[in-house]
Order: structure tokens, then C-alpha cells, then sequence
């Protein structure tokens, strides 16, 4: 168990952005392996942040299976992950010790039945309330993804695992991981929306579904919460003065349901018989890694404000990286890949801030 090396072209920005110290230094008194470990599988649910490729078989405008999306990926070929290389995903299970979890959509039915050690349910554009991400096509939401999951059991792994007792000994001792609800704010909210019986809202659909997979036979629970969607360039270059500063009320917004989430994971551990949690603060992962909220060019060597694709970037919500666009040609400066998703350096800082620093995902 244990993530990868860093390359050694970025080891200049990467001590400048860490507290090495605190890296190479092992925390006392805290479990070796964060959350225990020994996971026999990873089952991924979310959005675009972990979607491994599931929206490339969906009829939907939200794909990311053209380059420049792979190229830092392995073979450097694009795979449908929003990003130059790995998804925070990806490093959960390399940490684990586990295969890359394969989008369910590409799978054949054969496949279905031979894979135990997981399987990647996200999709691009969708969210947690049924109807997020519908204006741009097809897609997979929270109920959809676990309705799949619910499928893979009844229908694969009843015939992977030949007993009752077998399935229940797999389903208890694997992963479940959520990184979803942020679509939901970005279609959704508006600045006269209520952001208190919004987030209740939309809370309460999420839980229902926690509710579901620990119904289903999961125990142990990865759970992230909403990035800053405030600090994207599609909205701090478009819609904040001065340009560069962050979208205040929207930030304000995402961070009263990532509290109420908090909370309600406490309620959770005692209300659902032998569950366990792990909450995932990208919230402030990713403020912390721009720098202060009105810095136009952030406090460290990366820039936080423009993607890499496209590497002309005009600001407006709509724009995103597409075949077409021209990209910048060193990815790992940037902190986001695309006007609404990290790069690979992004997502292996994450890694490091979580499962090494101890600081980003705590047990709850």
C-alpha cells in the first residue's frame, strides 16, 4: 500500500506547495494505513471529479474521451477521466492497494461477472437530485449509480461469490465512495435561492441513498464533500470582481451543506449497525491549495485561475476544453486541467494532503 512516486520534474513545486516536514514525518500515535485498509474492493459514486469513463457509452454532449483529456495518463491515451492523468479516485485505490476501479458503462457482461475489487459508477454533469445534468444529455445521478451498484450484486457478484455469508463478508469489507452534490449547486442555486433549505434539501436526497448502500450490505464509507465551486475558473473569471477573486456567496452556500454533512456522518455512525466513515474535506483542500480567496494569481507556483485547457480562456460559463482547444504544454503548472476540473499534480497533492498529512481526510 502507498502512493507513487512524484515526477521529478515537479518536485520544485510540490515542496514549495507542502509542508515537507510533515510529509516524511509519520503521525503519532495513528493508525499505519488511514482507515484501517484490507479493503477487498473500491465502488466508486459521484461526478465528473472520479467519472473513469462512464459518460463516454451515455448520449450526452459531457465527455472527456479526446485528447488532450489522458495525456499524462497511462499509454497517454484519453480514457473519459476529466483530467491530464489520475483522479482522486485513482489514488484512493493506489493507496489501497487496489486495481483502478473500470467504468461500469464500458464493461461487458462477462467482465461484470469476473471483477471483486470494484467498480467506477460516476457520471459527468450529473448530481443528486434526479434531474441535474439532464440539459446537457444523458447521464447517470446518485439514485441511478446505486440502482447500477444494486444491479452488479444481484446480477454479478451473487455469481462471483457462490454463498450469502461470502457476498455479505465482501460487501462489508469493501470501500463505497462518494464525491457528488456539486452539479446540483452549479445548475440549481441561484443567489436568490435559500441556501440553508437547499442544502437540507439536497442533504436529505443524499442520505437517502447512504441509507440504500448501507441496506445494500456497504460499511465502510469514503465520503467527500463539495469542492469550493466559487474558486472555478468558470466563475472567477466570468462572474467576480476583482477578476480572480472567488464567488463569496456560492462558497458561503456549498460550505453550509458540507457542515450539515459533517454533522450528519456523526448521527450516522450511531444510528447504522458496524458502519464506519471517512469524511474528505476537498472543500478546503483545494482553497487551501489556491491561496487566499481575493489573490488574483495565488499564493504559490501554480496558476489558479486559468485552465490548462483551453490555454486561451475567455471566462464564459460555457467554454470548456473540446477537441479542438489548444492546451498548455506543462499541465502541472496549473491547478486546474479544465475550466472545472484539477490536473493529475492536483489530485496527487490530495492524495498526500489525505492518506500521508492526515489533514484532509479524517475518521470519523
Amino acid at each position: 500500500m502507498g502512493l507513487p512516486s512524484l515526477k521529478p520534474c515537479l518536485l520544485l513545486i510540490f515542496l514549495f506547495l507542502l509542508n515537507v516536514s510533515t510529509i516524511n514525518s509519520k503521525p503519532s500515535k495513528v493508525e499505519p494505513v488511514l482507515f484501517g485498509g484490507n479493503f477487498q474492493a473500491l465502488y466508486v459514486i459521484g461526478d465528473s471529479l472520479v467519472d473513469s469513463g462512464n459518460n463516454n457509452n451515455l448520449n450526452t454532449s459531457v465527455k472527456a474521451n479526446f485528447a488532450p483529456y489522458g495525456s499524462d495518463f497511462e499509454g497517454g491515451k484519453p480514457t473519459g477521466r476529466f483530467s491530464n492523468g489520475k483522479t482522486i479516485a485513482d489514488y484512493i485505490a493506489i493507496y489501497y492497494g487496489l486495481p483502478l476501479a473500470p467504468a461500469y458503462m464500458g464493461l461487458s457482461e462477462e467482465q461484470k461477472n469476473n471483477i471483486s475489487t470494484g467498480i467506477n459508477y460516476a457520471s459527468a454533469s450529473c448530481g443528486i437530485f434526479p434531474d441535474t445534468g439532464t440539459q446537457l444529455g444523458k447521464c447517470l445521478s446518485l439514485s441511478a449509480q446505486v440502482d447500477l451498484l444494486e444491479k452488479t450484486i444481484d446480477n454479478n457478484l451473487k455469481k462471483k461469490f457462490k454463498t450469502n455469508s461470502e457476498l455479505t463478508k465482501h460487501l462489508a469489507g469493501s470501500l463505497f465512495m462518494t464525491a457528488i452534490g456539486v452539479n446540483d449547486y452549479a445548475f440549481y442555486f441561484k443567489e436568490t435561492t435559500d441556501p440553508n433549505e437547499f442544502a437540507k434539501k439536497l442533504l436529505h436526497d443524499f442520505l437517502k441513498q447512504i441509507k440504500r448502500l448501507h441496506e445494500l450490505g456497504a460499511r465502510k464509507f469514503f465520503i467527500n464533500n463539495l469542492k469550493p465551486l466559487g474558486c472555478y475558473p468558470n466563475y472567477i473569471v466570468a462572474n467576480t470582481v476583482p477578476r480572480g477573486s472567488c464567488s463569496k456567496y456560492l462558497n458561503k452556500a456549498v460550505a453550509k451543506y458540507n457542515v450539515k454533512l459533517r454533522k450528519s456522518l456523526t448521527h450516522l455512525k450511531k444510528t447504522f449497525s458496524e458502519a464506519s466513515f471517512l469524511y474528505s474535506d476537498y472543500f478546503n483542500f483545494m482553497l487551501g491549495l489556491r491561496g487566499p480567496s481575493t489573490n488574483q494569481v495565488s499564493s504559490n507556483l501554480m496558476n489558479s485561475i486559468s485552465p490548462c485547457c483551453p490555454s486561451v480562456y475567455d471566462g464564459d460559463k460555457r467554454t470548456s476544453c473540446t477537441p479542438r482547444s489548444s492546451s498548455c504544454k506543462v499541465p502541472d503548472t496549473h491547478i486546474f486541467f479544465d475550466p472545472f476540473h484539477p490536473t493529475e499534480l492536483a489530485n496527487f497533492m490530495y492524495s498526500i494532503g489525505c492518506f500521508q498529512q492526515r489533514k484532509v481526510c479524517q475518521v470519523v
